[in-house]
């Protein structure tokens, strides 16, 4: 009896120094990962073309926020096989990053790249923490494209204005509209140039030669894709046709190709009649049908400001014997040194005219008539007589 007893005694002994000395229960590999790997999501790049700017992020788990985490990248440009730039992210709220502490590490760098690059930017993303454990890496891309040049659709402007009276000026508003691909922000200015009137292969150029879209002086609205700037004619300027050739720049240096215009300048002198002189007999027999008239021929000098070429009709206005009119269109006038005619571009025009047989009988009474570009028209001031008087 007295051994069982012992036995009985000595057994929860046994069990109480196996649980105090045995040993630890096992860790689940799921804890361990949770509390020692640092998981890396959503990783990103991006690049601004317009501000030249490079833009990284990453988003760390938050099962590493109470421990101190660096976060980390290497950036591979598609024209270069070695790292382009390196860097290191943060979660402070500064230098690109959005919002502290919200477990999206950032950071944004002036990163000036060609507009011509193509291809894609590559960034990869990693993270330690101060016991050295490290994170899987993660890449992101981000697609270069090049920037495209802009395009001028549309130029308004006058096709003509007057030479301003001595000592004067006149004021004429030019509006071109512009596109661009890769956004009406991508374009800098518009600009133009003019064609010189003595050498037709030189461009002048100023600095003043600019439109703008940022609706000021001439400009109505900002930001619409029409630029727009005053034109100031001087009564110096020569009468000419004036070719501009307009031009748009983007903030990658790209041209558009240049869009003509033409501004003519005249002035608004009205032909004079010089000489008007009839080089036949005043007085004419009236043919027998089947016949031809004698020929008259008159001679009319004219003089024309804004030279011989704006003269457009030279004719003869004839008053008949019962006090009707007629303007003789057929044959023309000619100033080509033929039909008649002494010498070319000399500003005399030569003018046949005749009879029918069904013309009446008396005196015609002749004045010449000059039309320009403008529509003026001038008639002479005195008339010549012709008699037609029948056989």
């Amino acid at each position: 009896m007295i051994q069982v007893n012992k036995i009985k005694h000595i057994i929860p002994f046994l069990f109480l120094l196996l649980t105090y000395c045995g040993p630890e229960a096992p860790i689940s590999p799921e804890e361990t990962i949770s509390e020692k790997v640092i998981i890396l999501k959503d990783p990103s790049i991006n690049y601004h073309t317009t501000l030249k700017q490079l833009h990284l992020q990453v988003r760390v788990d938050g099962s590493a926020s109470l421990r101190e985490i660096a976060v980390f990248s290497h950036v591979f440009r598609p024209d270069l096989d070695s790292i382009w730039l390196s860097t290191q992210l943060f979660d402070h709220g500064e230098m690109g990053d959005q919002i502290a502490g919200d477990e999206y590490y950032g950071i944004t760098l002036a990163s000036p790249l060609p507009d011509t690059l193509m291809g894609n930017l590559v960034a990869y993303f990693w993270a330690k923490d101060n016991a050295d454990i490290f994170s899987d890496t993660l890449s992101a891309f981000y697609s270069l494209t090049a920037n495209k040049p802009p395009r001028i659709l549309n130029v308004w402007a006058p096709d003509s204005i007057s030479l301003p009276d001595y000592g004067q000026t006149d004021t004429l508003i030019v509006e071109v509209e512009v596109e661009d691909p890769d956004g009406l922000q991508d374009i800098v200015a518009v600009f133009f140039e003019v064609r010189s009137i003595d050498d037709t292969t030189q461009w002048n150029s100023s600095s003043s030669y600019i439109l703008n879209d940022a609706g000021i002086g001439a400009d109505k609205m900002s930001g619409d894709g029409i630029f727009s700037t005053f034109l100031v004619i001087s009564w110096e300027n020569r009468l000419a046709d004036n070719i501009f050739r307009y031009f748009a720049v983007d903030h990658s240096d790209n041209y558009s190709p240049y869009f003509l215009d033409t501004i003519t300048v005249y002035k608004d002198y009205i032909p004079e009649i010089l000489n008007f002189i009839i080089a036949s007999s005043s007085q004419i027999t009236r043919p027998t049908p089947g016949s031809e008239s004698d020929s008259l021929f008159f001679y009319i000098q004219v003089y024309d400001g804004n030279g011989i070429d704006d003269i457009q009709v030279v004719t003869l206005r004839r008053r008949n014997p019962n006090g009707t009119y007629f303007e003789q269109r057929h044959p023309p006038a000619y100033d080509d040194g033929l039909h008649q005619d002494f010498s070319a571009k000399d500003g005399w025009y030569t003018i046949a005219s005749g009879f029918s047989p069904e013309d009446a009988l008396g005196t015609y009474f002749y004045r010449s008539l000059v039309v320009d570009k403008l529509g003026n028209r001038v008639l002479s001031a005195d008339s010549l007589q012709v008699t037609l008087v029948s056989e």
